[in-house]
């Protein structure tokens, strides 16, 4: 099969970390040959070196909407499609801006569209709301003008995907998400590197991981609202959460008092995150808008307890793998962070939790394999 693998819009973390991973696994599929378009976040987390000849890059320095640089990077994208002569498309994350030749299957990760009770909806201002809505119907014409076929994350995103996307029945897929085989192969090496990420600990210091880029569903400034009450209500336990968002959005977002609990380390690349989560304690997600977050299975296979929202998004990927709170009720929150912190047999019933509900999960490589029979179907149907 000849397959172009385009991640050329990417740019937000846990998009990029799919991309990549998914990239990595299709060396082990040589009866493949690939035109992997990859935008320039996506290429900094691969070694191209180390692929084999059946692997052709190409870098989109510019994205398909940015004006005349897009125009021009697009047309170098359809002669370089000319030549390859793909069998299928597959965009790992969608719109791609642009309709292939091929058959095209396209990712769908936009929870905004498909969760419109989430508690996000109630915190938007009604220009953002509007803003929103217009995103959604640019978006929903894109996919319906470029894709042949659509994969999700969860059976429910596909079912409220088909909806959205009623001319186009019987062409939507699921593949599970997962965490990245660099969590299995540093775990099978844990002491390659001993240069911490994160700061020495101070004493009896308990951390609380949020590992993601600052969105606003994702609801990290609660903690301006949770922390005062844990300053008030904890007596002297030491509690840091550690956050991976940008230093000027850290420093124009968070409240004074908020910030000294607070670890930023801004954004990392995708190889340092099994780190992360051996130098904390536990996952800490309040997001209130999800299609997948791998962080759940990243932090089940790493044997940390998961803290997080108590929204259908997590319950039904975390079952009883994880302690729900309420993420719009800050004083929830803060009780159910003292829980995990107080109490240590929770804190091991979750993780024992965690890796019975990993079971339910594929490995990456299996993903890969996945998406690439996915690819393979479609292929057949159009020759």
């Amino acid at each position: 099969m000849r397959l172009i693998v385009n991640a050329s819009t990417l740019s937000g973390s846990g998009v990029t970390q799919v991309a990549v991973s998914f990239i990595e696994e299709c060396k082990a599929f040589l009866e493949n040959t690939y035109l992997v378009l990859v935008s320039k976040v996506v290429v900094e987390q691969l070694t191209i070196s180390e692929f084999p000849d059946n692997f052709q890059f190409h870098v989109v320095a510019h994205h398909p909407l940015s004006g005349l640089k897009g125009g021009v990077e697009l047309r170098k994208i359809k002669k370089l499609q000319r030549r390859f002569r793909p069998d299928v498309m597959f965009s790992v994350f969608g719109p791609s801006w642009w309709k292939p030749y091929c058959p095209h299957l396209v990712g769908y990760a936009y929870p905004h569209y498909v969760y419109p009770e989430s508690p996000l909806f109630l915190k938007l201002s009604l220009k953002e709301k509007i803003a929103i809505w217009l995103k959604k119907k640019i978006h929903i014409s894109a996919l319906n003008r470029e894709a042949s076929f659509f994969v999700s994350e969860t059976d429910d995103v596909s079912n409220r995907l088909k909806k959205l996307l009623p001319d186009v029945k019987n062409r939507f897929y699921t593949v599970g998400n997962t965490y990245s085989s660099l969590f299995h192969a540093f775990m099978c090496n844990p002491d390659q590197s001993t240069e911490n990420l994160l700061p020495e600990r101070s004493e009896n210091e308990f951390r609380f991981l949020s590992l993601c880029t600052f969105h606003m569903h994702k609801n990290l400034l609660i903690l301006n609202k949770v922390i005062p009450i844990l300053n008030r209500d904890r007596g002297g336990i030491n509690i840091k959460f550690i956050l991976t968002i940008d230093d000027a959005i850290f420093e124009s977002k968070f409240s004074a008092e908020a910030k000294k609990s607070i670890i930023n380390i801004g954004r990392q690349p995708v190889h340092n995150c099994p780190r992360l989560y051996m130098e904390s304690d536990s996952l800490f997600l309040p997001t209130l808008l999800e299609c997948f977050s791998a962080n759940y299975p990243e932090a089940m296979y790493m044997k940390r307890p998961i803290v997080t929202s108590n929204l259908t998004f997590a319950t039904s990927v975390c079952g009883n793998a994880a302690l729900y709170f309420d993420p719009t009720h800050a004083k929830d929150i803060s009780e159910k962070i003292l829980m995990i912190y107080h109490d240590e047999k929770l804190r091991d019933e979750l993780v024992i939790n965690g890796s019975q509900q990993l079971t339910k999960f594929p490995d990456a490589s299996e993903r890969a394999r996945k998406y690439l029979a996915i690819c393979k179907t479609i292929a057949k149907k159009y020759k």
